[in-house]
């Protein structure tokens, strides 16, 4: 009876055959994640292989542009930042720029119109500069890829002790322009003051 050897295949086979393997599997797998126009692109929460024989989930990203908190909803402290308007907020139609106390004492509402891709937000803490309250903005990056809308971003900025509330306060928004902010209503979202279009 005769035998007969099977040969391995040339290298270059090889490699050709693990590239075309490895081709089908990224098409495969953009197929698997891209949606028609109403579907869900939040990453599935499906059990999968790890690759060591257990099991791995996985979980959107807490820090992408989609998933910042309302402002109406969200937690008033220094430092948080939202999309939208506060609640029983008006913002202009053309878009601008604006401050308005909180209903939490020491803590202003900073409104910025822009990018919803690269909001203007403000850094968590005002300073005083003179009879001032300076708002500095958070930089955005230069290589930074921003869609061309025009949307509110809201800002929670905590201004320093030493400034009366219960009086109008100038506040410097950073190169936005100035403001002469309303005073405080207890327990209430102030007037906001809005920079007037050059």
């Amino acid at each position: 009876m005769a035998t007969t050897t099977r040969r391995a295949p040339h290298p270059a086979v090889r490699l050709s055959m693990l590239v075309g393997l490895a081709l089908a599997g990224s098409t495969l797998a953009a197929c698997a994640s891209s949606t028609d126009g109403g579907g869900d692109e939040t990453a599935s929460e499906s059990p999968s292989d790890d690759g060591t024989g257990g099991e791995t989930t996985s979980e959107p990203t807490a820090d992408a542009p989609s998933m910042a908190p309302d402002a109406a909803t969200m937690t008033i402290e220094a430092g948080a930042t939202g999309k939208g308007l506060p609640s029983g907020v008006d913002g202009p139609t053309e878009g601008g720029t604006g401050a308005a106390w909180s209903a939490e004492q020491g803590l202003l509402y900073v409104i910025t119109y822009g990018s919803s891709t690269c909001p203007l937000v403000a850094e968590p803490d005002a300073t005083v500069q003179g009879t001032e309250v300076v708002v500095t903005f958070v930089e955005i990056p230069d290589d930074s890829v921003c869609t061309m809308d025009l949307v509110p971003a809201t800002s929670v900025v905590a201004v320093p002790d030493d400034v009366d509330a219960s009086a109008e306060v100038t506040a410097v928004l950073g190169d936005q322009g100035s403001v002469v902010v309303p005073p405080a209503v207890d327990g209430a979202t102030g007037e906001v003051a809005w920079v007037e279009a050059q």
